[in-house]
């Protein structure tokens, strides 16, 4: 069938002058009845007929012909560039709202939602986009418009998906977020993990020009920069080009990489976050149609703001790097790529490292996935948690594109590199020992354990009114309830959301390491789906307790230090006694 979409454009296109009424306003919120009864074909259908009816005789006779084609292979002979000026010339906007209907539903963007939740998140969403839609600049609208009526007629699911998302980095940012979602359908997964870094909205000449312009024809020509034929890698935000280089006083060229931030995208995101900020303040008004409650919508949309807008602190990110560089000197299971001195605000010039997404190490070898698996949790859980420093970094945005197996490493073959630092934390001992007893009140299912250090989620004092500390209770003991067999970090998500949604103010690094956990654990389950997490964790820690025992056996002949946790593990006697009690797994296997 005839795209509804292509239809509505192509004729547009005849040059026609609709009637030139004011602006029509979107019609929100969208009643509840709508998604069990809108079929976007027939909508997109019943619109173009009638358009047409306002047309001439002859026109009127073409588009009937055009609806009855048996393939499009003519109708895509329409230039896009000229569908694109007559979209600028005329006025189309009498009809945005039914367009933007037909378009959202057309795009199979809503089908990202997992069923599951779908009665709860479709309205959200769906007028989510909508109000997003309507007040992008009418230019980027226009484009989004086009390439879904541009899409070849044998395209999936997944292109539609992706369409929908492109140069919009708030869409593609969420996109990543759910890349590796196990809950979303196999397909849909897929065409969101190409957001990772297989991109395509920029061309080579863009990004060597921009390059070129930021470097300075200086240091192009003191360092021979020369760059590749095609760009590596592209994202929702940056953009990267392998290049090589003559540093002064030595005899072979290096090869590195030039990071840049899209040009379009630091006039887009600016926009985007506005609109996020309009988002908040739309469901704060409309929040009883919508049934949030205590949702922390608003929080949500803010700390998407938040990441998007880390995204293009290029100089942060920067700093990032060379502190990371320092954290993990001398440590040769993990990468961190070298920054070069002559990189500028807007662009990045590091080491290339020759590797593969870590998702895609060993393929058809399962049994070095499995340690691939094991050397990821170790690099990026149990060493951050356990480090022996005041303070841990961490990567906080360590989806699939940003952590690399390094390839023809002759001393390691498991070792990994760390990309892209735009996103990073510190994780204080303090805070970590927290985590430890949220980690154990949840694998001992310890309300009460649980109750005592839920101080380090939440920013300030605990409630003291007996009301409120009821509801957090009973907040406790629903999550156990509903724990059933997901993760530790799962189960503290969740958590993490409910007392969100009654509106607690959380504790920003460690909420960002227990979200960082649930993108590692969608990479673990890739690599190896027989992994569990929780267990390996535990071992990790049994591991440090064996290794302690000397100090344990003191300190209990020395009652007063019975309950100490100045350990590396950060458990104390009296925790290792209630974990051999109840008899976990992961303390037990070697």
């Amino acid at each position: 069938m005839i795209s509804p979409i292509f239809l509505l454009l192509l004729v547009l296109s005849a040059q026609l002058v609709l009637p030139q009424p004011c602006q029509a306003e979107l019609s929100l919120p969208t009643p509840k009845d709508h998604y069990q009864s809108y079929d976007a074909n027939q909508s997109g259908l019943k619109l173009f007929l009638e358009v047409v009816n306002e047309l001439d005789p002859a026109t009127q006779k073409l588009a009937m012909e055009l609806i009855n084609a048996p393939d499009t292979s003519g109708i895509r002979k329409v230039p896009r560039s000229e569908m694109l000026a007559v979209m600028r010339a005329i006025d189309w906007k009498e009809r945005k709202g039914e367009l933007l209907e037909v378009f959202l539903h057309q795009s199979n963007i809503l089908d990202i939602i997992p069923r599951g939740s779908s009665k709860e998140w479709v309205p959200i969403v769906h007028d989510a986009l909508l109000y997003f839609l309507d007040r992008l600049d009418e230019e980027r609208l226009i484009d989004r418009l086009l390439d879904l009526a541009y899409l070849p007629p044998d395209n999936s699911r997944g292109d539609r998906i992706l369409q929908f998302t492109a140069r919009t980095p708030t869409f593609q940012k969420i996109g990543q977020i759910l890349a590796r979602n196990p809950g979303l359908e196999a397909d849909i997964q897929r065409a969101l993990q190409t957001l990772e870094n297989s991109l395509a909205t920029s061309t080579r000449a863009e990004l060597v020009d921009f390059i070129g312009i930021q470097l300075g024809t200086d240091t192009l020509e003191k360092y021979q920069i020369r760059f590749a034929d095609r760009i590596l890698a592209e994202a929702s935000v940056g953009a990267v080009i392998r290049a090589d280089l003559q540093m002064p006083g030595e005899p072979g060229r290096r090869e590195v990489v030039c990071k840049i931030i899209k040009p379009y995208v630091l006039k887009a995101i600016p926009e985007e976050l506005a609109i996020i900020d309009e988002l908040t303040r739309y469901f704060g008004r409309h929040g009883e149609f919508y049934e949030l409650g205590k949702m922390p919508l608003a929080e949500m949309f803010q700390s998407i703001r938040k990441s998007i807008a880390e995204e293009i602190r290029i100089e942060e990110e920067q700093r990032n790097l060379q502190r990371a560089a320092g954290y993990y000197e001398g440590n040769s299971r993990i990468l961190v790529p070298h920054l070069y001195p002559f990189s500028t605000p807007r662009v990045t010039v590091m080491e290339f490292v020759h590797g593969e997404k870590i998702s895609n190490a060993f393929q058809g070898d399962p049994n070095k996935r499995r340690v691939m698996a094991r050397r990821l949790s170790d690099v990026l859980t149990a060493d951050v948690i356990f480090s022996p420093q005041a303070e841990a970094l961490f990567h906080a945005d360590p989806h699939a594109g940003n952590v690399f197996h390094v390839l023809d490493d002759p001393k390691d073959p498991y070792r990994i590199a760390l990309l892209d630092w735009g996103l990073s934390g510190l994780f204080p001992r303090s805070q970590r020992s927290e985590l430890v007893q949220l980690i154990l009140g949840i694998q001992l299912r310890d309300a009460s354990r649980l109750r005592r250090h839920l101080s380090a989620l939440i920013e300030g004092d605990l409630p003291k009114d007996s009301e409120k500390q009821r509801e957090l209770d009973q907040l406790i003991t629903e999550t156990l309830q509903q724990r059933s067999r997901r993760s530790n970090f799962d189960t503290l998500s969740d958590l993490i959301f409910r007392l969100g949604k009654d509106g607690y103010v959380l504790r920003f690094n460690i909420t960002l390491f227990i979200k960082s956990q649930v993108t590692i654990a969608g990479i673990l389950a890739g690599l190896d789906p027989t992994l569990n997490q929780d267990d390996y964790l535990m071992n990790r820690a049994r591991g440090l307790v064996v290794r302690e025992l000397p100090k344990h056996l003191l300190n209990t002949i020395w009652f007063p230090a019975w309950n100490s946790h100045n350990y590396r593990s950060m458990l104390s006697n009296e925790d290792i006694k209630d974990v051999v009690f109840h008899g976990i797994k992961g303390w037990f296997r070697k």
